[in-house]
This record gives C-alpha cells, structure tokens and sequence, in this order.
C-alpha cells in the first residue's frame, strides 16, 4: 500500500484480536508482515502458550497486551467476557455497556450503521 499511494510517511497496519481467535488461526501467520502485525489482547481462559512462544515473544510483529493479577481477579469474577461481539450486540438491543469499553469507542461505534458491524 505504501508504495502504490507513494506516502511520505509508510502507513503500518496493526490488527487487535482477542487471544482465542489467536490461537484458532495459528498464531494468524499471515498478518505478520513488515507493515503490519497484530496486537493480541489477553481472554481469560485462553492458553497462552502459543503467543508467550520464544517465536512469538522475538517476532517484533506481535504485540501481546497480557493480563496483570488484577485483571485476571476481574475477570474471573465476572459472569461475562468482555469483547467486541458482545458490545456490538449489547448496542444493538440498547443496552448499556459503557463500563465495558471507552467512551470514545462507544461513539465511533454509534457511528456504523448496524448492518455493516
């Protein structure tokens, strides 16, 4: 993409997935490219094995935002895991979801129309 629109500055790609979907596509192989690379978020329950992998942790394409104690202890007390299909549908059936995500999220979602999320 850089070289077809002839930036000054190169545009870099980072996808944010969740560690379940991780590790379902195998550590999403192709995603891993100079000008791109993938940002997995920590999902309570999920092996980590996989993204904590010496190959994983030297790859400087992946981004690993892991858990710290206190999100784990959140996390497991609570009935719900926090992710984007389940604030996407909670915006659907107009529920409040507001301490699942930031502000600023919650508008730029309220923006899409709901057939396209």
């Amino acid at each position: 993409i850089n070289k077809k629109l002839n930036l000054p500055n190169p545009i870099r790609v980072i996808y944010v997935i969740g560690l379940d979907s991780f590790n379902r596509y195998k550590g999403m192989r192709s995603l891993r490219t100079p000008q791109g690379g993938i940002a997995v978020t920590y999902r309570h329950g999920e092996d980590q094995r996989l993204i904590t992998s010496k190959t994983n942790r030297n790859n400087p394409n992946i981004f690993y935002v892991s858990a710290n104690e206190e999100h784990v202890k959140i996390s497991s007390t609570e009935s719900e895991d926090i992710s984007s299909t389940l604030i996407r549908e909670k915006l659907k059936k107009n529920e409040a979801c507001e301490h699942l995500t930031y502000p600023s999220v919650l508008e730029h979602l309220k923006t899409i129309p709901p057939e396209n999320q």
